[in-house]
């Protein structure tokens, strides 16, 4: 389903064959914000999540340099797309755990937000100049606090923060930093920690992508 004239607006819709579960689920991809990185990364998770009974959205949205406000409104649109009533959840992987902090801060339609290894705290990551410079490069002058999690806490949408402990693309300290200004903010989330790296969240068939599934549980089912 396009949502705009460009070719990267688009959300695959994955229906069910029997719906188990309330309301819908949408996959935000990761990889930095750049345009190399595609929604096929959501696709194994999208399609696992329909096997379950849950009506799954993978999104598509425009990345690359500059791109912090289409990347927001084109996931506002694309979230207008969902027919399912009831709960939504976001789980977005890496930078697109940031994206999902921010459309749960501007849509209270948004109940939960699974962060699995996802760039919470863009001042340490801009700091750390992770992956080349890539906050830097996303933001592209913008301010940087209307893009930054951290910085839009409390809102409404709970945040599931998951994270691997080898994780060398996004280090552990963003989540135990990020945990932390939830805590002291108000925000409703819990934070846990699993062995394995920065990939193993998007593999259906491991623990952690099982975790996140029973992070579901108590609002979908």
């Amino acid at each position: 389903m396009h949502y705009g004239a460009h070719r990267d607006q688009y959300v695959q819709f994955y229906e069910p064959e029997r719906i188990t579960a309330r309301g819908a689920v949408m996959i935000i991809h990761g990889g930095y914000w750049r345009e190399k990185y595609t929604a096929s990364l959501g696709v194994p998770l999208a399609q696992d999540l329909a096997a379950r009974g849950i009506p799954a959205y993978n999104l598509e949205y425009r990345r690359g340099p500059g791109s912090a406000a289409k990347m927001l409104a084109d996931a506002r649109l694309a979230l207008g797309l969902v027919k399912e009533e009831g709960p939504i959840t976001l789980i977005g992987h890496s930078a697109g755990a940031q994206l999902a902090c921010v459309l749960a801060a501007h849509d209270q339609r948004v109940s939960q937000v699974i962060s699995q290894a996802g760039v919470l705290d863009l001042e340490t990551a801009q700091r750390l100049k992770l992956s080349d410079s890539a906050v830097e490069e996303m933001l592209g002058g913008a301010p940087l606090g209307a893009c930054n999690p951290v910085e839009l806490w409390p809102m409404p949408a709970r945040v599931v923060i998951f994270h691997g402990r080898d994780d060398g693309d996004v280090p552990p300290r963003i989540a135990r930093i990020a945990a932390q200004k939830a805590a002291a903010l108000g925000q409703e989330h819990s934070f846990s920690l699993f062995d394995g790296d920065h990939y193993t969240w998007i593999d259906p068939h491991s623990s952690q992508w099982a975790a996140c599934v029973r992070a579901l549980s108590p609002l979908h089912y």
